[in-house]
């Protein structure tokens, strides 16, 4: 898991720490600096994967024997996330012309280390932060490399349509792809499979099956619905039928755009394990309310079986459906953390926000989901 990330000189934050807990939510206002935080665990997550798949590469960086260019330096661009130029990623008023980045991380087995970089811009090549060896400290890398127990969600995702897309290497990784285009696949491959974690199965399901799970599961959000997925191998498509009430079976298109666009949020939840990493933005776009509320409450139940989700979000109905589970002890208050998100003068304000035991905030900023109540007032007056 990710303990905590440290910042300086990125984007739109002179100098930031976020401390992470198994759910953490990112909330605040457009442009906050949100997608920032994303971003920054993104870009080092790919470069870690790239690096690890050429031998004794991290081993050099470790012990900062390397003189070789492109082992030392940060690439902008990449599996989950494209940043554009390194220019663009230095803070406007930045003193000194460098970037620093620090995860602090434990492992499912308790171990922890920790990862700096300082980077400066090469101006040879803007697409690469240049890693200062003398500054940089290197010593855990295990959940940076890993590709099987991450994943990562974008605000794009897939959406109704005929076919969808085919991989047997990414499913066999449990890769679902940042727009979830490969959640349908995986699904037909591990229909019958079971959960890795028990206490996710739904109190409606007869079994552990996957597809069973997902589809009771999906039916708090379409009261009804049930699913079915394939594959065609030989033209390496994968397809994807709704039901309600064990009657007709409809395409995507003919459903509602909603529940395909979290289908894969629910395919993820249901396939993690212990010690994951999960990161969704904007879990709550095209549901009504009442379908916010409920992904919110499985959120919190795979939260608490020790999966880490990072979530952004500009939803008032996910926060108090967190703050419902942690009254109702689906999840520890110890195990959540909030952060809100605003600017004063163009500058990137983060203020960290607490849940207790009855899921009571412990402050309210102005612009923290209060506008129910301006609108309510003018109303009223």
């Amino acid at each position: 898991m990710i303990q905590s990330l440290e910042l300086e000189n990125f984007k739109c934050f002179e100098k930031i720490k976020i401390d992470f807990k198994n759910l953490t939510l990112l909330t605040g206002v457009n442009s906050g600096g949100k997608s920032s935080i994303i971003q920054s665990i993104l870009c080092m997550k790919q470069n870690f994967e790239i690096l690890n798949q050429f031998p004794d590469t991290i081993e050099m960086l470790k012990s900062k024997n390397y003189t070789d260019f492109s082992i030392g330096r940060i690439g902008t661009e990449g599996k989950y996330t494209n940043l554009g130029t390194a220019n663009n990623l230095l803070y406007e008023n930045a003193e000194d012309d460098f970037i620093s980045f620090r995860l602090t991380l434990e492992d499912k087995e308790k171990k922890k280390g920790s990862l700096f970089l300082k980077t400066q811009i090469d101006k040879n090549n803007p697409k690469y932060l240049t890693i200062d060896n003398s500054a940089s400290k290197i010593d855990f890398t295990k959940i940076l490399v890993d590709e099987e127990n991450f994943s990562y969600l974008s605000a794009d995702r897939i959406t109704p349509k005929l076919q969808y897309d085919y991989s047997k290497e990414n499913v066999l990784k449990g890769n679902l792809g940042n727009k979830g285009e490969y959640s349908i696949h995986y699904l037909a491959v591990n229909s019958n499979e079971s959960l890795k974690l028990n206490e996710l199965k739904h109190p409606n399901s007869n079994s552990l099956s996957f597809r069973e799970n997902v589809a009771r599961w999906l039916e708090r959000i379409s009261i009804g619905i049930d699913i079915s997925s394939g594959v065609n191998d030989e033209m390496q498509y994968s397809y994807l039928k709704y039901s309600y009430n064990g009657g007709k079976e409809y395409f995507p298109q003919n459903v509602g755009f909603g529940i395909t666009y979290v289908l894969p949020i629910i395919i993820t939840l249901l396939k993690a394990e212990r010690g994951d990493i999960i990161i969704i933005e904007n879990p709550e776009s095209h549901l009504h309310p009442a379908a916010q509320a409920e992904i919110a409450n499985l959120c919190c139940k795979v939260a608490a079986q020790g999966v880490q989700l990072i979530i952004e979000t500009h939803s008032d109905h996910f926060l108090n459906a967190i703050r419902v589970a942690v009254k109702n002890k689906i999840i520890e208050n110890a195990d959540t953390q909030i952060y809100f998100f605003t600017k004063v003068e163009q500058k990137s304000i983060v203020e960290k926000i607490s849940l207790d035991s009855n899921g009571k905030v412990d402050k309210w900023p102005k612009g923290f989901f209060d506008e129910w109540d301006i609108q309510l007032e003018k109303l009223l007056w």
